[in-house]
């Protein structure tokens, strides 16, 4: 079984094409666990679609906590500089990916999957060179294999775009915090 951390559905909607031409639909389970999305009605935005894609796709998904205040004091006591002073894609954002992937591990390890992946991975937004050695670290603390989705990031994002507009699915216009909200 593969547990697939997703940050959206947008950006689930092509990895999912891509992962569903090896693996069948009962062996991926969806995680969202996104405390990171703000403000509520927007994190709740992104789950309607999300669960759209489950059903489409005839997905298993996993609902995590949402603990927006809980990944605030931790980016508090992990970073120097006030919250809103870092650009997109330095430790902020660093900092955000490490406690969003620990708690899909976690999860992924307590429910006894064999493997994990997450979205973020594929994203021309993001620093994915940190993500995957981040999460290849996490696999080997925690002993799950991390299935790493090496996808060109720019047809990849091609693609999601084809398949938001064919599904009319909601696409986010931010990051989802809110520092990158006010950017």
């Amino acid at each position: 079984m593969l547990l697939l951390h997703t940050c959206c559905a947008p950006c689930a909607l092509p990895l999912l094409e891509y992962l569903l031409t090896f693996k069948k639909a009962e062996d991926i389970v969806l995680y969202f666990y996104n405390p990171n999305i703000f403000p509520r009605a927007e994190y709740d935005k992104r789950l309607e679609a999300l669960k759209t894609i489950a059903k489409i796709y005839h997905l298993k998904l996993i609902v995590g906590t949402y603990e927006h205040q809980n990944w605030l004091e931790y980016l508090r006591n992990s970073l120097e500089k006030p919250l809103n002073s870092y650009q997109e894609n330095q430790e902020r954002c660093l900092k955000c990916f490490e406690f969003r992937l620990k708690q899909a591990i976690h999860w992924a390890a307590e429910n006894h999957f064999e493997e994990w992946a997450t979205t973020l991975s594929v994203n021309r937004f993001k620093d994915t060179n940190f993500i995957n050695k981040y999460s290849q670290q996490l696999s080997q603390q925690f002993g799950i294999k991390y299935l790493p989705l090496n996808l060109d990031p720019y047809k990849t994002y091609q693609r999601e775009r084809e398949l938001v507009k064919a599904y009319n699915i909601y696409s986010q216009k931010y990051c989802g915090c809110e520092f990158s909200l006010a950017k």
